[in-house]
């Protein structure tokens, strides 16, 4: 019995003094100290209003001038705030400058270069990333002020698969152009950068969307592929074209191509064709394969419906009350609003029909006037004549020049 007592008390004051080691060992823990939080554990190496590198092989990789930052307990991550004067390098040679940001990262095993537009923590608001970016042959000029200026909410540099991203309200601004969108993914050893999600390319003479853009470099060249939408406004004219694809240059005044089942909508023309070109430089449009274009008298007739039916063989009744024009190619100019129509041009209003090799609208009066091998149906015989006009307002056809005598339909 007193064996047992004896053996009670030894485990009890073993548990009592391990209580009291423990609330000892509470008192004197530094409990607010910063680095008992798991965020500022890794913080080592501290730096305040600091200009820092990162380097490899004795390359440069990054360098910015940072107001404080640390790097975590390994070193593997270096984090800045409030970054300003930052450079990019590929090969040693510039490719990003004029940085300035909230917030950034640089991995040390990766080389990678994160930086962000918004403070850690934070994804809403305004970004504040902000930079000048070489996208290759379109800034050669030593200057950056040449460059492309650009904002994003992030923006990613990999050395290693010599590759940039920026994501997230993405803008690039150039002189007379700037692209909106919400990625772009810039392949630096290829000379390329892919553009998508929410395309806007603002140029001189309008706005271009589409779901994806190409940017080749070397060549100062883009290619635009799907729901291809160019919107041109010159003065008052304003001319809208949908296309699948669409090629062109940094440099407005050289010719846009455009490809693929075109929709061309002026003032109150509507035209269908299969494919074309546009020349800022010239003000025109031309289209060519199977082009077909309705000529309205008010806008009730620039309805996407109206597209349909042009392309729709079996709705030809339906536009028998519209002045409707064929031909092998078509040119709409972009600053008056004038047509014209060359090569197996064909024309039908109602019940009246006219060919020739050429016409050309009027916008201001509203008429086709025909040349060249005029022939005009009547009563179901084709009459030679030296001009057909056609008004579209007053739905008439005057033959001039009939062989028999000059006569109004």
């Amino acid at each position: 019995m007193d064996e047992n007592i004896s053996w009670k008390v030894v485990y009890l004051a073993t548990i009592f003094s391990l209580i009291v080691l423990g609330f000892a060992y509470w008192l004197i823990s530094p409990k607010g100290s910063e680095y008992f939080t798991e965020e500022k554990t890794a913080k080592i190496a501290e730096f305040k209003n600091t200009r820092i590198s990162g380097k490899k092989e004795g390359k440069r990789l990054w360098e910015f001038f940072a107001a404080e930052g640390w790097s975590n307990k390994n070193r593997e991550i270096t984090f800045l705030n409030h970054v300003s004067k930052g450079k990019i390098y590929r090969a040693g040679e510039v490719v990003v400058t004029e940085l300035t940001a909230p917030y950034a990262k640089a991995y040390r095993s990766t080389d990678i270069v994160e930086v962000f537009g918004f403070p850690e923590g934070q994804n809403q608001g305004a970004t504040e990333l902000k930079a000048s970016i070489n996208l290759g042959k379109i800034s050669k000029c030593s200057d950056p002020g040449e460059w492309n200026r650009f904002k994003a909410d992030c923006l990613k540099h990999i050395p290693n698969d010599d590759r940039s991203e920026m994501a997230g309200h993405v803008e690039l601004h150039k002189k007379d152009s700037s692209i909106y969108a919400d990625k772009i993914n810039i392949d630096h050893s290829k000379d390329i950068a892919d553009i998508s999600d929410n395309i806007r390319l603002q140029r001189k003479d309008g706005v271009l969307k589409a779901d994806q853009i190409r940017y080749f470099s070397n060549e100062e060249k883009m290619d635009a592929n799907g729901n291809v939408d160019l919107n041109v406004a010159e003065g008052r004219i304003k001319t809208r074209v949908k296309a699948s694809r669409a090629s062109f240059f940094t440099d407005i005044t050289k010719l846009m191509t455009l490809q693929g089942s075109l929709e061309v909508v002026q003032g109150k023309k509507i035209a269908v064709a299969n494919e074309g070109t546009y020349s800022q430089k010239n003000k025109a449009l031309t289209l060519k394969g199977s082009s077909k274009t309705v000529f309205g008298k008010a806008q009730a007739i620039l309805k996407e419906t109206t597209v349909k039916k042009l392309k729709n063989i079996e709705a030809k009744q339906i536009l028998t009350q519209q002045t409707v024009l064929t031909s092998d190619e078509i040119v709409f100019s972009t600053q008056d609003g004038k047509v014209d129509a060359s090569g197996n041009v064909f024309v039908t209003q109602k019940d009246r029909a006219a060919k020739s090799d050429r016409a050309i609208y009027d916008d201001s009066e509203e008429t086709l006037t025909l040349t060249g091998n005029v022939f005009m149906k009547k009563e179901g015989e084709w009459v030679k004549a030296r001009k057909v006009i056609v008004s579209v307002v007053n739905e008439t056809f005057e033959a001039i020049g009939e062989v028999e005598a000059e006569f109004t339909l």
